[in-house]
């Protein structure tokens, strides 16, 4: 049996095919047996028809491709500042609730990154902004903060997960550091009792000295008191006015957010960390983005479920490794989260830093030579954002391979590690691959 037009030319296609067709027009086909036997009596018909059906699909493609953008356009754009936490929000907001868009290209380093006009000019277009905060953007920071002010609110991840301190996964040293205190004090104590003696003889020459002092200290103490006093209130005070521009901006930034401080920012190697924050960003798409808080709340408990998996399917395969070979040399500080949730002790890194905008040193960098060597790691693992020449050179010295992983961007189309679970499941089988 075969297919044919009735009562259908290429001409009247071309009347209708930008008028009814897109929108369910009178086009049919139909099967007729009759026409079966016309159609192999005159192939000019045949061909005829076959161009017209080729034409139609033309135009449903066409059609198709109309109602993709309108839907596109349609959604509120939302730019988040790296492809891992744009990959984050396009599943809060599945199913093309949003348009989601990077700043910070796949394989750049939000270290690093500088913004163009361009780049602030999307911003400033956005709903909403989703950064990562804890000044992890460095080079961003002036605009996230200039683009809020001017009114796109700027959604900071770190704000709402329990962070941790720079260093929390690198415990190695710290005995050594302690015992160096503990002698340094019982040194001092020993100076201090030999002083002591003479501290006293001396003390009782004095005494009607520090009588008089007395007197002279009880004034100070008031005139300090006092000056603490106003000092108190004018700082009460301040605190009154940030509180209330803190209430002005709520949903939009927190201070915490911009500063570095001692807090570790590369929050997005804990999957059950940042789960917990997942609720609150989708709040604020749907407060800020204009999106069904409905729509969003279904995606969002979807995909912590889907984070749930990961979680237990990255620590299946770290399980192979033994208590005795998690111990981790990386370029930088930037695995202390993924240490603290799958026991892992990072013991060195190429650069002594949380960024990688530090300089390494050549001292320390000899240092983590022998250590490497004295503790049998089989691999330092370098990233894909930064160059591995001193990783490499240490290896080489230490006798140790090198691997690379994916740390402050998601990786290419083929790499595995194009999606925030496939980055996490791909780093998890090149470290238990690297040390074991």
């Amino acid at each position: 049996m075969r297919m044919i037009i009735k009562n259908f030319t290429l001409s009247n296609l071309t009347a209708n095919a930008y008028g009814g067709a897109c929108k369910g027009s009178d086009f049919k086909v139909r099967r007729d047996f009759k026409g079966r036997r016309h159609a192999r009596r005159n192939p000019a018909l045949w061909i005829k028809v076959v161009a017209s059906l080729g034409i139609l699909a033309l135009v449903a493609a066409g059609c198709s491709n109309d109602d993709d953008a309108a839907n596109n356009a349609d959604a509120p754009l939302v730019i988040a500042t790296t492809s891992i936490w744009a990959d984050v929000v396009s599943n809060i907001a599945c199913d093309g609730l949003a348009d989601v868009q990077p700043v910070i290209p796949i394989g750049g380093d939000p270290h690093a990154f500088e913004p163009s006009l361009q780049d602030r000019s999307r911003m400033e277009s956005a709903a909403i902004v989703v950064a990562n905060g804890l000044n992890l953007e460095e080079g961003l920071r002036d605009t996230l903060e200039a683009v809020n002010t001017e009114g796109t609110p700027v959604f900071y991840m770190a704000d709402h997960v329990e962070t941790i301190e720079f260093g929390a996964g690198m415990s190695h040293g710290h005995d050594e550091h302690d015992d160096h205190e503990e002698h340094e004090e019982h040194e001092e104590h020993d100076e201090h009792e030999g002083h002591d003696h003479e501290d006293h003889e001396e003390h009782d020459e004095h005494e009607e000295h520090d009588e008089h002092e007395g007197h002279d200290h009880d004034e100070h103490d008031d005139h300090e008191d006092h000056d603490e006093h106003e000092e108190h209130d004018e700082h009460e005070g301040h605190d009154h006015d940030e509180h209330e521009e803190h209430d002005e901006h709520e949903g939009h930034d927190d201070h915490h957010g911009h500063d570095h401080g001692s807090e570790d920012p590369h929050i997005w190697f804990d999957p059950h960390r940042l789960s917990l924050a997942l609720p609150e960003l989708s709040q604020a798409l749907a407060q800020y983005a204009g999106i069904s808080q409905t729509a969003l709340d279904d995606c969002t408990n979807s995909y912590i479920e889907e984070l749930r998996n990961v979680d237990i399917e990255v620590t299946e395969i770290l399980g192979q490794l033994p208590a005795e070979k998690r111990l981790l040399v990386t370029n930088h500080d930037a695995l202390g989260y993924f240490a603290d949730q799958y026991d892992f002790e990072v013991i060195g890194t190429v650069i002594p830093s949380g960024s990688t905008l530090a300089a390494t040193n050549p001292a320390a960098l000899q240092e983590l030579v022998e250590l490497v060597q004295d503790t049998g790691v089989k691999t330092i693992f370098t990233e894909t954002t930064h160059s591995s020449q001193d990783a490499e050179a240490l290896g080489r010295e230490a006798g140790a391979e090198v691997a690379t992983l994916y740390t402050g961007s998601l990786g290419p189309s083929d790499s595995g590690a194009d999606t925030y679970i496939g980055f996490l499941r791909t780093n998890a089988q090149t470290i238990a691959n690297g040390l074991g």
